[in-house]
């Protein structure tokens, strides 16, 4: 299995295939269908996982209470994801750009310099690829694909999206080369104008340790919610 499929088995529905394209670690999400992981099914999908080669299985962000089947048939918490929220009520003010940059629209062929900066921006475990850059962008109903140019090129990117009341900042990267200049806070400030127009709350998450990303988040108006999201692994033998 070489890129991401859907794995039928029975009445459920997975999404599987390489992480980051290693050959030994599966990812393995929920389907937008499923709203109830059944223990049987999902053990079911490991060994297929197993057969298929694979020595890890990594999952992708889940609410706490969906963890329980996972936990009982051996994942244990890799990671865990603070979720903040901002409501959007009152006027907004347009972002700021800081002299020497400039903000637009995302174009196609801005998603391979995207993903340059996703990797200088991210560990390897969090960095983005084609399929799950894809994934961002394709996630909710309305997507809002920014980025900020330097002179020397693309410098920061955000993708935004909306459903219903709710939009989500599914990603904010800043190449490290020009973290500290207001990019980061002129494209978090631009995905809220924009959600502001249909959308009461914008929602976004990042890692309970990653003290940069929170702090930014907090002078915005972002406050902590009671409910974090957990990345499990299971290891295969």
């Amino acid at each position: 299995m070489t890129s991401r499929a859907t794995l039928t088995l029975g009445r459920d529905r997975y999404r599987v295939g390489p992480w980051h394209a290693d050959p030994e670690t599966a990812y393995l999400a929920l389907t937008p269908s499923t709203s109830r992981v059944r223990e049987d099914g999902l053990r079911a999908c490991v060994e297929q996982l197993a057969r298929s080669g694979y020595q890890s299985i990594i999952t992708s962000a889940l609410h706490v209470d969906e963890t329980g089947p996972f936990l009982r048939c051996g994942f244990e918490e890799f990671d865990r994801l603070c979720v903040l929220s901002v409501e959007l009520s009152g006027s907004r003010a347009d972002p700021v750009v800081p002299p020497g940059y400039r903000m637009r629209r995302a174009r196609r062929g801005d998603r391979p310099v995207a993903l340059q900066v996703d990797r200088r921006a991210f560990p390897d475990f969090w960095q983005l690829d084609e399929t799950t850059l894809g994934d961002a962008e394709s996630a909710t109903p309305s997507v809002r694909f920014r980025v900020i140019d330097a002179p020397d090129g693309v410098a920061a990117y955000a993708i935004t999206g909306r459903s219903g009341n709710q939009a989500f900042l599914q990603r904010l990267a800043t190449d490290p080369d020009h973290q500290g200049r207001g990019l980061a806070t002129a494209l978090c400030v631009d995905a809220m104008v924009w959600a502001h127009r249909r959308c009461r709350r914008l929602l976004v998450n990042t890692q309970v340790d990653n003290e940069r990303a929170l702090a930014l988040y907090r002078h915005l108006g972002f406050q902590t919610t009671p409910s974090d999201l957990v990345v499990l692994r299971l290891i295969l033998s």
